[in-house]
């Protein structure tokens, strides 16, 4: 009989998840500036700005995701393939860009502003580009002072990124140093 509940809760969770999805991505393909095909939203994904967002096909938005906005012109652009993971949180205020196939994952957080050291002042904004291919480790920190991350570069779980990061790059520690180079071939993929 356990076993019978078991399987009984376990289909119900899965019908679900499935319905909530379906409602969370058309719910933000109503509001989104742009969402290209297939991509899709699990609940609780927030964009506070979603007029500034603009989405590829075939990525996915996994509970959780936030991406908060300051100040007068924030920006959101995301290209193709692309997957970010639970938790993430992606400040919007300076401008920021994803390119295809980026990979971000669980808790990373990455910020486009910084207000110095008067947190009650204006933010200023400082746009960020992550290259195509680039994977952000679980529960990074990308500064406002990285604003280019290189196509096919490998930030470390738990790295503190201050500076810019060349193309296929692998980088880890706080702050974030390079540790090892991945080969033109990898980077291409």
């Amino acid at each position: 009989m356990s076993r019978l509940i078991f399987w009984a809760l376990r289909l119900a969770g899965a019908l679900y998840r499935r319905f909530a999805i379906r409602i969370a991505t058309r719910l933000h393909k109503a509001a989104l500036a742009q969402v290209g095909a297939r991509t899709r939203f699990q609940a609780g994904v927030r964009f506070d700005r979603p007029a500034a967002v603009e989405i590829g096909a075939d990525c996915i938005f996994w509970r959780g995701v936030h991406a908060p906005a300051e100040g007068q012109s924030p920006a959101l652009r995301i290209g193709d393939r692309v997957q970010v993971n639970q938790g993430v949180l992606l400040d919007m205020t300076g401008g920021l860009t994803l390119g295809d196939d980026v990979l971000i994952s669980e808790d990373a957080v990455l910020y486009t502003h910084d207000h110095g050291l008067d947190p009650h002042s204006t933010p200023r904004a400082m746009p960020k580009d992550i290259g195509r291919g680039a994977w952000i480790g679980m529960r990074a920190i990308v500064l406002p002072q990285c604003q280019r991350i290189g196509a096919g570069a490998v930030i470390g779980a738990g790295a503190v990124v201050t500076r810019n990061i060349p193309v296929g790059a692998i980088v880890a520690g706080n702050p974030a140093r390079v540790i090892g180079q991945r080969s033109p071939r990898e980077v291409a993929a």
